[in-house]
């Protein structure tokens, strides 16, 4: 009852916003006859599209990019090419082709997968184990003398897919300040307030113009301060964020009591309202605002959403990955660099195992291992590790010596591990070493910015050449890199 209330007042309110439209001319309907008329037009031409109302949600639906564009004239010049437009960045077009240009150089990687295990994870029981230094023993991997932590023994099989780097540093022992410097490839006191991550540099030089409007830069899990920020590039490169990956996407449908009719003229009027406010009120944001809303109903009519239904895999395929939410997840990345999504990152947190680190390590590692596993053969037997970036980071390791409590480790940013692969990343290597307790870097250290730089470099990105702020002011990608230069071929 309350939605057939609800349904009769929106009715209401178009009726008294129509007769608002009038006074200023831009009604699409000036009397009962010819918006009876219009409708009509608009019920045929659904008709001729082989859809009417949609009875339920996802069922019937209608080609939308199809019948805007060839029912502006019926719809009126309210439906104009701004509708379309979904480059609501700090840029325009133009401009955005010679940055990209300026930034960019050939590489075939079309997709990042970044695995971000927030919290800290311990180097010293996972890809780094230690003799004698832990509770888990180990297990050797395809790559010839080289073991992991045997929480991880399907990952192990895969690893020779990928490369592992054992000698990443910092001077950054904070989570927030930690994770900013993961992120972004600057300290936080160096950077600039509005610096985006590194996923949205990515998206943005891969970003592809006159496009309709897809994600570029997806995250799933957790998301905070910087991860997924836009930043100076604009909110078009801040993050699509996927929360439940079981119902990755809500408010894609109309309500199943407003007709494609109804639908339409609703967006007719609201473009209406909002040109209406834009020539009175002069303001960039009012810009943003009406490409956003483009960007939405372009993502509405895409015929791309099937990418998010993890449904479309094969029964086996599932059990592959496992049922759990980082098995979906890791699933859903899969699906999501084969569309060729430029950046798409997975936090994991519960890393920051400062009391009871052997249980939620077990737990931890247990969750991880076998969607990665999954996710690193299905890339490497696929063919997609070709064309894909594989990263797995952390902002920090764990002291290689147990805490007072007798099972904890605390913050460590002098030593940890990361993995990376796919492209022209040759694999199997393993590049750096700690000592014997994983306490000191003796071999091959890497700073935490050039671990970033490296990963830019292999997809395709100058790690020396500058973005410009929203103030014209230059930003070097990584301030003097220095990538891994033997994990960079050519």
């Amino acid at each position: 009852m309350n939605q057939k209330r609800a349904h009769r007042k929106m009715n209401s309110m178009e009726r008294n916003v129509e007769q608002w439209l009038r006074s200023f001319g831009r009604s699409d309907r000036t009397n009962t006859e010819a918006g009876a008329d219009q409708e009509m037009e608009i019920e045929r031409k659904l008709a001729l599209s082989g859809t009417k109302d949609n009875a339920t949600a996802g069922r019937g639906t209608m080609a939308r990019r199809s019948f805007l564009m060839g029912g502006l004239g019926v719809l009126g010049a309210g439906l104009g090419a701004g509708l379309f437009s979904h480059a609501f960045s700090k840029t325009g077009g133009q401009l955005l082709a010679t940055e990209q240009a300026d930034i960019t150089k050939p590489s075939p990687i079309k997709s990042v997968i970044f695995i971000n295990l927030a919290g800290g994870a311990s180097h010293v029981d996972s890809l780094d184990p230690k003799r004698g230094n832990g509770p888990f023993g180990q297990v050797a991997t395809r790559i010839r003398g080289v073991n992991l932590s045997d929480r991880l023994p399907l990952t192990a099989k895969e690893l020779h897919r990928v490369s592992l780097v054992r000698s990443l540093y910092s001077q950054e022992g904070d989570h927030g300040r930690a994770s900013h410097l993961l992120h972004s490839g600057h300290r936080m006191l160096a950077a600039f307030a509005d610096i985006p991550s590194f996923g949205s540099v990515i998206a943005y030089a891969k970003h592809k113009a006159n496009q309709p409007y897809f994600p570029e830069h997806i995250t799933l899990g957790g998301r905070n301060d910087i991860i997924g920020r836009g930043g100076f590039l604009g909110t078009k490169f801040d993050s699509f964020h996927i929360g439940n990956v079981k119902q990755p996407l809500s408010n894609i449908t109309p309500h199943r009591r407003v007709s494609e009719a109804a639908f339409y003229r609703r967006e007719q009027i609201v473009d209406a309202i909002n040109a209406n406010f834009a020539g009175r009120v002069a303001s960039g944001e009012t810009k943003v605002w009406r490409e956003m809303h483009a960007s939405a109903l372009e993502f509405m009519n895409s015929d791309r959403l099937k990418i998010f239904d993890l449904n479309q895999e094969a029964a086996a395929q599932r059990q592959r990955f496992g049922d759990t939410n980082m098995g979906n997840a890791l699933l859903m990345a899969k699906r999501l660099a084969a569309a060729e999504v430029p950046f798409i990152e997975i936090t994991m947190g519960g890393w920051d195992t400062h009391n009871n680190n052997r249980a939620q390590l077990t737990n931890l590692l247990g969750q991880l291992d076998q969607p990665m596993a999954a996710l690193l053969g299905e890339l490497g037997s696929s063919g997609l590790l070709s064309q894909t970036l594989f990263v797995l980071n952390t902002e920090f390791g764990r002291t290689p010596n147990i805490a007072s409590n007798g099972d904890g480790r605390d913050h460590y940013p002098r030593a940890w591990s990361a993995i990376i692969g796919g492209g022209n990343i040759p694999a199997g290597q393993v590049y750096g070493e700690t000592d014997e307790k994983g306490a000191q870097i003796v071999k091959g250290a890497v700073h935490g910015k050039d671990f970033t730089a490296t990963i830019y470099e292999a997809a395709g990105i100058n790690s020396r050449s500058s973005l410009y702020t929203s103030v014209g002011r230059p930003m070097q990608l990584i301030e003097d890199p220095e990538p891994i230069q033997p994990l960079l071929p050519g």
